[in-house]
């Protein structure tokens, strides 16, 4: 033991003696002492021990190396895992953003095309009163004058000649009266070609000779076509056909405008009848 501690005691002496101290005091000791024991003295002693200092030192500044990189490691993955995990957030709250303003959207849509339907059946609701309203008082008007015509034959013989003339003539005063009051008048925006064509049945219904037509409809159309026809003269013809011609002209209405827009209400209006 004693000797053991003389030994000891004398490699940290010799150590001390080359300048180390703490734990390259420790170090040097053992140094000496693996030197000596591989039979190292002198000089040779020395340069073991610097080159064992060498060796020690290069494997600890190795060591730290390798542990620096590993926690910069580290702490890169854990920085990586947060860049991650806040991208992932983010694309996760931006679709729900975008998810609730689709929604939003086609909430809207739905909303406009609801409200759309709803004016849609609403019109045609009022167009199918308004065709009905006309259908019952063209009926009506041909009712009273079924009963105008059974009445007047039903006078005697000699007087019937007068009778109906007089009744002529009041049903014409009384045709062109209810023409000029209950036919309305034309608006800008009304279509020319069904607003003619409109005229004509009334017209025709009322027994009126298309020679005077012209003369009725000057009354009936928009300030700009009553200019036209007051400008060419077109109130004054007895020629109906004409003054549709030059109205429809005007317009810019083409012939193959007027057959297809013929054909179609005349397809409507059988399909009408065909209901009642």
């Amino acid at each position: 033991m004693e000797t053991r501690l003389t030994i000891t005691a004398q490699f940290i002496s010799d150590g001390r003696a080359l300048g180390y101290d703490g734990e390259r005091l420790t170090l040097t000791a053992q140094f000496i002492s693996d030197g000596r024991a591989l039979g190292y003295v002198g000089e040779g002693l020395e340069r073991y021990v610097a080159e064992q200092k060498v060796e020690y030192e290069r494997a600890k500044k190795e060591e730290f190396e390798r542990e620096t990189a590993r926690l910069e490691r580290e702490e890169r993955v854990r920085k990586e895992a947060q860049a991650e995990e806040k991208a992932r957030l983010e694309r996760e709250e931006r679709l729900r953003k975008e998810a609730k303003a689709e929604e939003e959207r086609l909430r809207r849509e739905a909303k406009a095309d609801e409200a759309a339907r709803h004016v849609r059946k609403e019109k045609a609701r009022r167009e199918e009163n308004e065709m009905w309203k006309e259908r019952d008082a063209r009926e009506e008007l041909k009712r009273k004058d079924e009963l105008e015509l059974a009445r007047l034959k039903e006078k005697s013989a000699p007087e019937a000649g007068a009778v109906v003339g007089q009744a002529v003539e009041v049903r014409q005063r009384n045709v062109l009266d209810r023409l000029d009051k209950n036919f309305q008048g034309m608006k800008e925006e009304d279509d020319l070609l069904a607003y003619l064509t409109h005229f004509e049945a009334v017209a025709a219904r009322c027994k009126i000779e298309s020679k005077e037509w012209a003369l009725l409809l000057s009354y009936k159309l928009t300030t700009p076509l009553k200019n036209l026809m007051l400008r060419d003269s077109l109130f004054l013809s007895d020629k109906y056909k004409d003054v549709k011609t030059a109205l429809l002209r005007h317009a810019d209405i083409n012939a193959e405008t007027c057959r297809v827009r013929s054909f179609a209400q005349s397809h409507t209006h059988g399909s009408h009848s065909a209901v009642v």
